[in-house]
């Protein structure tokens, strides 16, 4: 009977695995922290969202990158009196300024094919 079970939870797991593969990417839409950024200066950004995993800039422009993974306990699902794991998801979230203000902020889910924008808006939640 375990055997059926575990059996049953890696099959469940592979067909999971199968039909993300084969989905679209998530649609990434305006979220409120994104806009709320808008307008705030460098310092501010780096005071509320704290440093970020990459700055880059390319002259006019800087790139503040940061990232956010989904909590342990969110990634896996329980099914009867154990669980098994879903897919790892996160958030890169692009801050980009111009003259010390950020004037955008792009966000991308990983994977892309997993809506992952509360873990994108976590990022600046501490920015208000």
């Amino acid at each position: 009977m375990m055997r059926q079970n575990l059996l049953a939870l890696m099959l469940l797991g592979i067909v999971q695995i199968w039909l993300t593969s084969c989905s679209t990417p998530a649609q990434v839409g305006e979220y409120s922290n994104q806009q709320r950024m808008v307008g705030k200066t460098k310092s501010a950004i780096l005071a509320c969202a704290g440093t970020p995993q990459k700055e880059t800039s390319d002259g006019e422009r800087t790139f503040l990158r940061y990232y956010r993974e989904a909590p342990i306990l969110e990634e896996s699902r329980p099914v009867g009196k154990g669980s098994f794991a879903t897919i790892r998801h996160g958030c890169w979230a692009t801050v980009i300024l111009t003259d010390d203000r950020v004037v955008d902020v792009h966000y991308r889910f990983v994977p892309p094919t997993f809506d992952a924008s509360n873990d994108c808006e976590d990022i600046f939640d501490s920015c208000q």
